[in-house]
This record gives structure tokens, C-alpha cells and sequence, in this order.
């Protein structure tokens, strides 16, 4: 497509052939590989391009790097615009009967006469691509596979998350 790229693949997928998808299928079959449940793709240069079935592991990071780390974070369902957007709330005292926890206004009258898009309400909470960045990594455990990163990293326990160089600090 006119860029350099690596394609990396991981998890093993204990699936039929025929339950995969048709263009995953063509680029494990090209391989000669089993079908994975990851596939991500990244843009290289080109003296860094690997071969073929080069694995990567852990080795490839080391102790005080700085990475950004992507993952899905955690879904909270459909949530009010207090815990959503950090709104305040309206009194708890002097007439106000039953939005103690409603955002409010949502814009103008008859002009423009409608809601603006983006207006901050209440709706779906989490379950978004979230990517932390420049965080450091502790250290790097070769023998059990294992990445230490100082801060928070988004998603649930037991999640597929990715983990790249910083794009903002070397």
C-alpha cells in the first residue's frame, strides 16, 4: 500500500478453518501458519523490516523505556452526566424536588432549537480504545514473560493490550 509494515500476530486460535474470517485465512494460508486471534500492523522503516516468522518477545523492551500502552478500557454501561462528566449536581435544599443529580440545561431555546452534537449528557460509559501515554517501564522479566509499567494501564484483567514505543518521547 506504498508504506513498510510488520503485521504481528498472537494468541493461538483453536478454531475451525471455515470459522475464520476469509481474509485472515488467506494471510495465515500464505504463511503456513495456524490462524491467530490478534492480528495488529505496524508501520516500519524499512531497515527494520523482520522476516518472515520472527518471533518477538519480551526481549524487545527494556528496563526504563518509555511506551505508550493501548488497550479497551472498562465498560460502565449507561451512566449518569454526574459520574460520566464530573458535573456537579444541582442543591439538595430549596425547592428543588428531583434533579439533585441532572446535568441541567442542554442549550438555547428557539434558536438554535436543537442540541448541540457532543453536548456532554448522560450515555454509555467505558468499553472505548484508550491509549495511556509515556509510561516507564520497571522491568522486564525474560524468564516468565513478564513487562512491569509504571502507571495505569486501560482495560480489564486478562486483556489483549498493546504495547509500543513512545511517540512523543524517545
Amino acid at each position: 500500500d506504498g508504506y513498510n509494515a510488520i503485521q504481528l500476530a498472537s494468541i493461538e486460535n483453536n478454531l475451525k478453518i471455515s470459522n475464520v474470517k476469509k481474509p485472515q485465512r488467506k494471510i495465515f494460508s500464505s504463511i503456513n501458519s495456524n490462524p491467530k486471534r490478534v492480528l495488529k500492523e505496524f508501520r516500519v522503516l524499512e531497515e527494520n523490516l523482520l522476516e518472515i516468522g520472527a518471533i518477538l518477545d519480551v526481549s524487545h523492551f527494556q528496563k526504563d523505556q518509555i511506551v505508550d500502552v493501548t488497550g479497551i478500557s472498562i465498560g460502565k454501561g449507561f451512566q449518569g452526566s454526574m459520574k460520566r462528566h464530573n458535573f456537579k449536581g444541582g442543591r439538595a435544599s430549596h425547592g428543588v424536588s428531583v434533579s439533585h443529580r441532572a446535568h441541567g440545561s442542554t442549550g438555547n431555546s428557539q434558536d438554535p432549537g436543537r442540541v448541540f452534537k457532543g453536548k456532554k449528557m448522560a450515555g454509555h460509559m467505558g468499553a472505548k480504545k484508550v491509549t495511556k501515554q509515556n509510561l516507564k517501564i520497571i522491568s522486564v522479566d525474560q524468564d516468565n514473560k513478564l513487562i512491569s509499567i509504571k502507571g495505569s494501564v486501560p482495560g480489564k484483567k486478562n486483556t489483549v493490550v498493546l504495547i509500543k514505543d513512545a511517540i512523543k518521547k524517545s
